[in-house]
């Protein structure tokens, strides 16, 4: 990291060289809807600014990106996102390039003609203004009504499965993972939270503050997040020392203690059922009160529902709670699940829900015992062997490329049936030779992405060490 802020300080000055950003006058010169794989980014350094009274936002991103071979472009994500300014730093660059734009693919082109980047390096600075959007993915726009019949404002990320690039330019596929380094503007009034800790609040000229994070994990760009709100939170720490919060609109946060309790007896599960720590020193669960999706595992700050997170004693069923626990489950099992391990490519989206949806019942069973959760797996089973039969239906694993594509995998069959599958390897097994397999795939694959037959050598390894020790161990 040390090394990423050296090389911009020492070329961020003279040495920046301005890029045409005339984006109608040159040809596109990719023809893929996926990356390149030559391209490799290794950090993001990024600044967002959003205006909650104009409902617009500015940003500024440096990318630190590695080039396996000389490249005559440089392609990577952008989805409805103005740049205004558009650099690569360091001595060697040359002083015109252009950017060109395929809104199909949702990609931006850097180059110049008649020049190559050379393998190495390299440093990409852009600037950037859009609308917050309105459709509840991307960078989006939020409002809740007080009881006094106040309309507050508030903006929040949804960026699974193709949304980061809506937010700032990026490489915005699963296998480009990369640190974040994110810093938040904003105005007093409200607050800001995202994957990391903040580090501090700088007070800017202009009266604004600005929220410094720390740097992330290695991670894919759809689990990024970042909230500006008057969100408040009730805090606790975990048995392993993770600071786990609950943020929610100040008028429930009084809803906000059961999802507190059980958000930390389930982290502390998983921190011993998978034997690895979670990595982060904290994480955040914030009850969105405009939200499209059930949940979001975003690495250090899931989102929800309100109804998802929020239990009311006076008001809310057993039903309720069950509901909220296993959301709850569902969501801190990502944390191992797609964000320690993540899936390659998106057709493989089971290996992230699949082992999401069947955590929550082993979790579950566990640790609330008293919610009976079992009588609710094998229905699960049923109603997933029910859209399974539908000529429509799709195996677990099958090939999508564009983002419509990927949009129609998060059905029945990657969560549901993936599941049930798991469910029976684990009876086929053995429940602790199954675990061991799981956590021998978590370990040897942390920070990097799979294959489904990177999960079939690990329960395959462990089954026949299994099968041996019965041999030599038998009488």
């Amino acid at each position: 990291m040390l090394y990423f802020f050296l090389f911009c300080g020492l070329f961020v000055g003279s040495h920046a060289m301005t890029v045409n950003t005339d984006t109608n006058a040159l040809p596109f010169p990719w023809d893929k809807i996926r990356l390149p794989e030559t391209v490799k980014p290794q950090h993001y350094d990024l600044l967002v600014h959003p205006n909650l009274t104009s409902l617009t936002f500015t940003g500024v991103v440096q990318i630190l990106i590695e080039l396996e071979q000389d490249t005559r472009a440089i392609i990577l994500h952008s989805k409805n996102l103005q740049i205004s300014k558009a650099q690569l730093l360091g001595p060697r660059h040359p002083q015109h390039l252009q950017i060109s734009e395929s809104e199909a693919y949702e990609q931006i082109a850097l180059f110049s003609d008649g020049f190559t980047f050379e393998r190495g390096n390299h440093v990409v600075h852009l600037e950037f203004y859009a609308n917050l959007s309105d459709s509840f993915h991307g960078f989006y726009k939020g409002r809740y009504t007080t009881n006094s019949g106040e309309v507050r404002m508030m903006a929040s990320t949804q960026f699974e499965p193709t949304h980061a690039r809506a937010a700032f330019p990026c490489f915005d596929e699963p296998a480009f993972k990369a640190n974040f380094t994110i810093r938040v503007r904003r105005e007093s009034r409200h607050i800001s939270i995202s994957n990391m800790p903040k580090l501090r609040t700088v007070e800017m000229a202009d009266g604004l503050l600005e929220d410094q994070f720390d740097t992330t994990v290695k991670m894919s760009t759809y689990l990024v997040a970042f909230i500006i709100s008057d969100l408040q939170s009730i805090s606790k720490k975990s048995q392993h020392g993770v600071e786990i919060s609950v943020y929610t609109v100040p008028e429930k946060i009084s809803q906000a203690e059961y999802a507190l309790n059980t958000a930390v007896t389930l982290l502390d599960f998983y921190d011993d059922y998978f034997d690895i720590p979670y990595p982060l020193p904290k994480h955040d669960l914030a009850a969105i009160p405009d939200f499209q999706s059930g949940a979001m595992e975003n690495w250090g700050l899931s989102t929800y529902r309100e109804s998802g997170l929020l239990f009311d004693p006076e008001k809310s069923s057993s039903s309720d709670k069950l509901g909220i626990t296993k959301v709850i489950a569902h969501e801190l099992a990502h944390q191992w699940f797609g964000n320690l391990v993540t899936m390659q490519w998106w057709n493989d989206l089971w290996l992230n829900e699949g082992f999401a949806k069947f955590m929550e019942y082993v979790s579950v069973s566990i640790t609330h015992p008293e919610l009976q959760v079992d009588d609710y797996f094998l229905e699960k089973c049923f109603t997933a062997m029910s859209v399974d039969s539908l000529t429509s239906s799709h195996p677990v694993s099958t090939p999508v490329e564009n983002p419509a594509e990927i949009s129609e995998m998060f059905d029945d069959v990657s969560y549901r049936k993936g599941a049930c599958i798991l469910n029976m390897l684990r009876d086929f097994l053995t429940p602790e030779a199954f675990k061991y397999g799981i956590i021998h795939y978590l370990k040897t694959h942390s920070y990097q992405n799979t294959v489904n037959a990177h999960l079939w050598e690990s329960l395959t390894n462990v089954s026949y060490h299994s099968r041996l020790l019965c041999m030599f161990s038998s009488p």
